[in-house]
């Protein structure tokens, strides 16, 4: 072998270890990308997991239009905030923690509050001023979809009147 032969493989190799050094880290950074991915969808599934909502009623009443009692019956805590209330189809503004929304546990309520805690019963005040005139509660057939922060809903459907 001479010294043209030993010369060309050596320069082979140098373009073998280049084209490595550009393809590892590349390869490397788009595992740890994915792995990341996976980790936050696992994530997700296990809070998922742990959430779960109850409509306790749908009711009219004399003071305002409608309440809405929801209790969190999952394992972790959700925020009041990012709990959404659709009314006849229509996106309806809680303004997280106000008049119209309150946490109440045992015998006490809190509305300043926007931690909603496991067996804690979430109260929504419904006023007809906020909808449009097709969505108003009317006491027949009106329903209602709570829906948190990971996507846990509940649906229902209003159950009398006073």
């Amino acid at each position: 072998m001479g010294f043209s032969t030993s010369g060309a493989i050596i320069v082979i190799l140098i373009g073998v270890l280049v084209a490595f050094s550009a393809i590892v880290p590349t390869v490397f950074n788009i595992t740890s990308t994915t792995g990341d991915a996976f980790s936050a969808k696992n994530d997700q599934f296990r809070e998922q997991a742990n959430s779960e909502i109850v409509i306790e009623s749908f009711e009219t009443e004399s003071t305002v239009d409608a309440v809405v009692n929801v209790t969190n019956d999952g394992a972790r805590s959700l925020s009041v905030e990012r709990t959404d209330v659709v009314v006849n189809g229509e996106y309806y503004p809680t303004n997280d923690s106000d008049a119209e929304t309150a946490i109440i546990t045992n015998d006490s309520t809190r509305s300043s509050s926007d931690v909603w805690l496991p067996g804690t019963v979430l109260q929504i005040e419904i006023d007809n001023s906020k909808l449009e005139s097709d969505s108003e509660i009317t006491g027949d057939g009106d329903r209602v979809k709570i829906t948190t922060e990971r996507g846990i809903a509940a649906t229902a459907e209003i159950s009398g009147g006073s």
